[in-house]
């Protein structure tokens, strides 16, 4: 896993500290919501305001990725993985694995150039397909 700062340069509230520590615990994908619950366990005094602005922040710095939606709301990871790679969410526990791009050596006709785009996977990890059947 690469070593990122999770908001880049300068100094780190009590507050964003205790943050990213919840991001780290949480082992999976993980709304926005979910995460404010966790960091409220280690510091009662963490806004949800604060828990915007302090992802908003570790994605820029690239300590979380984006990694989808569920219901409506946006999906985050601590993932680790350097490069343009996309992820692949389990459905059932939230795991959420790095996959390589399959789609950049794609190259659409008459002249279109690919600036940017978006790929993720959901469905079940290996040991939630296992239980599942």
């Amino acid at each position: 896993m690469e070593d990122r700062a999770p908001y880049g340069r300068g100094r780190v509230s009590r507050q964003r500290a205790s943050i990213s520590a919840a991001a780290a615990m949480m082992g999976g994908a993980f709304s926005v919501d979910d995460l404010a619950v966790r960091a409220r366990e280690i510091d009662p005094g963490v806004g949800t305001a604060t828990v915007y602005r302090a992802v908003a922040a570790m994605v820029a710095s690239g300590h979380l990725d984006a990694v989808g939606e569920r219901d409506g709301r946006a999906l985050y990871a601590v993932c680790g993985e350097a490069g343009h790679h996309h992820h692949a969410v389990c459905t059932s526990c939230g795991r959420v694995e790095a996959t390589p791009c399959a789609v950049e050596h794609l190259v659409p006709p008459g002249g279109f150039r690919v600036t940017r785009h978006e790929v993720t996977l959901y469905g079940l990890c290996g040991p939630c397909a296992r239980r599942a059947g």
